[in-house]
């Protein structure tokens, strides 16, 4: 499962309706809310989500 990375809910990527490439990597969104929050600062998002990993495979 992909974790949408403004929300955090669990997107399963197979069937994700809202999905965008950025900078390479492919971001899933629950919801066009989420995708539009994104659009707006994808950088401050991005960011957010690498964190989010680097602390899980610590853990």
């Amino acid at each position: 499962m992909a974790v949408d990375p403004v929300c955090e809910k669990p997107v399963n990527p197979h069937n994700a309706y809202w999905m965008i490439w950025y900078k390479g990597t492919p971001y899933y969104f629950c919801s066009e809310e989420c995708q539009l929050k994104f659009d707006y600062k994808p950088e401050h998002y991005r960011v957010l989500a690498l964190e989010r990993r680097q602390n899980q495979a610590v853990s």
